[in-house]
């Protein structure tokens, strides 16, 4: 599976998150509400870093920017305020995708052109 799927597949798991976590209400007009569907951006993000022996990526969500770093290899957080929710399933996702990641870092320290190897995922909604 193409790494372009594999974060579309991330970003429906953390829309799964929000639409499990999301409480159903009642509307002005005395009917339920129920989520049926949230999806808001998700960019992961990796960079040709000088000094950065340690293989990560960076996550944005929704519109916060750098909201945590997560090792490859390892899975682990590095930095960030990332809700456990949402953290979790990313941290499940770079498992699944070591060695793919890896290999794009690995291009990407070597100088390969970073515009091919950072993917970013946006919501099709």
């Amino acid at each position: 599976m193409s790494l372009e799927k594999e974060l579309r597949t991330l970003q429906n798991r953390l829309a799964e998150v929000d639409m499990h976590t999301t409480p159903s209400r009642r509307t002005h007009s005395g009917f339920t509400e129920l989520l049926l569907l949230k999806l808001q951006n998700l960019k992961l993000k990796m960079y040709q870093e000088k000094g950065h022996e340690l293989p990560h990526v960076h996550v944005d969500y929704g519109k916060q920017h750098h909201v945590a770093s997560f090792s490859i290899s390892p899975p682990g957080r590095l930095d960030g305020t990332m809700a456990k929710k949402y953290e979790r399933v990313i941290l499940g996702w770079i498992d699944e995708n070591i060695d793919k990641l890896l290999e794009i870092w690995a291009q990407l320290q070597s100088g390969a052109d970073p515009k091919e190897l950072l993917p970013q995922l946006k919501a099709n909604a």
